[in-house]
């Protein structure tokens, strides 16, 4: 299952846990170089009653909710409703209004000659015309360039930046290495760098990581 991940737009949060927004926006290019063209969900997966389901973390196991999902020319727009009744749904529903979980992933397939490459400023992205829609989820982090620039400057040193790897889902081991690896490349020098190649750089230190 493929993901893309872009920041949570709530247009309405009300107390009974129904919201409405984007669950993706397209043209939208995230930080795997993926971008979803206007219409691309030619199918969803749906509940009995004809609802998306929405999830924590793409775990299947932790449902939080269910939503009706249409697209328009901006994106993916849900009308969705939490469970409230569920614990760590209604601690996750707080933390959305409260403007601190900010993050949306779609989880989907991509459909055969669903996607295609294109140089877009220098750097190839990957446009996904086709796909089927598995869930949404919530997540601690919109992985955006510009999410992440102000996530890095908000780290004033090596241990903080450290501490807020750990809080994107990153193991102990990783947040050290790529805190060491990374913390005066991802933006920490005279100047700063710009969301795009600070992106680029968070990528090529997660690959690394990786690969080693």
């Amino acid at each position: 299952m493929d993901r893309l991940i872009a920041p949570i737009e709530i247009k309405e949060a009300k107390a009974d846990g129904t919201f409405t927004g984007y669950a993706a926006v397209f043209g939208n290019v995230d930080l795997g170089h993926d971008v979803l063209l206007p219409g691309a969900f030619k199918s969803m997966k749906l509940t009995s009653d004809g609802m998306v389901r929405i999830a924590m973390n793409h775990n299947l196991k932790q449902l939080a909710g269910k939503a009706k999902c249409t697209q328009d020319s901006r994106g993916l727009r849900v009308e969705g409703q939490l469970a409230l009744g569920v614990s760590y749904v209604r601690d996750a529903y707080e933390l959305m209004k409260a403007g601190v979980l900010d993050g949306l992933s779609v989880g989907f397939d991509i459909l055969e000659g669903g996607a295609s490459y294109e140089e877009r400023d220098g750097r190839w992205v990957r446009e996904i015309g086709a796909a089927e829609l598995w869930e949404f989820s919530l997540v601690p982090f919109g992985m955006n360039p510009e999410a992440l620039v102000e996530t890095v400057k908000a780290a004033t040193n090596i241990r903080d930046f450290e501490a807020q790897l750990r809080g994107l889902g990153y193991s102990q081991r990783e947040a050290k290495s790529l805190a060491a690896g990374g913390f005066k490349s991802l933006g920490h020098r005279d100047g700063g760098l710009d969301s795009e190649t600070l992106a680029d750089e968070f990528i090529h230190l997660t690959q690394a990581l990786t690969w080693n």
